[in-house]
């Protein structure tokens, strides 16, 4: 069983390709970089590009992708190890936004949540969560695919009918502990 952590490069690039994509093509999007036409349209090749590159790029796109990443720099992360096939799995989560949020008269708590699974890029994912208050769990809004793009999406705060998905029990109960901490003002 692999237990590296995932490395922070790792985390760059998989957090620009999904949670934050839309901030790193806001912030690009103003300077005139011939490389990003080719790139936009694919969510790892141009966080890998803006990773990598990163210390070789003209000082405005530097400035623009550490603006984007900026999230990153005061995220919580927790270890968390899920059974997957009947084998322990050691997993890194990284919530880069915790908050309460509110949609038209509706107030819940809303998580970004980056899990990825101790080893490397292989297997991971990202999630835009909220619990309203009469949630039983974490329910998951928004999640995306290996190539970075959304699976699926719905507004925060949208009609809770039907079956949801919710994150397995030990993300929420990390979660929840995170949300104590931060009511405590511990965070």
């Amino acid at each position: 069983m692999n237990t590296t952590v995932p490395s922070t490069e790792e985390q760059q690039i998989w957090y620009l390709a999904t949670l934050g994509r839309t901030a790193l093509l806001r912030q690009l999007a103003p300077l005139d970089t011939p490389v990003l036409a080719t790139l936009t349209h694919d969510p790892l090749s141009c966080a890998r590009w803006a990773v990598l590159a990163s210390g070789r790029l003209a000082p405005e796109a530097q400035q623009a992708v550490e603006s984007a990443l900026r999230p990153l720099v005061g995220a919580v992360s927790f270890s968390v190890t899920l059974t997957i096939d009947d084998e322990p799995v050691h997993h890194t989560g990284i919530v880069t936004v915790l908050a309460e949020r509110t949609a038209g008269t509706v107030t819940g708590q809303y998580a970004e949540l980056m899990l990825l699974e101790h080893g490397g890029l292989a297997n991971k994912a990202a999630f835009r969560l909220s619990r309203m208050p009469t949630d039983k769990g974490w329910i998951i809004d928004a999640d995306f695919q290996p190539s970075g793009h959304p699976a699926a999406h719905r507004p925060f705060g949208s009609a809770r009918g039907g079956r949801n998905r919710t994150v397995l029990p030990p993300v929420a109960a990390e979660l929840n502990r995170l949300v104590a901490q931060a009511e405590r003002g511990a965070l």
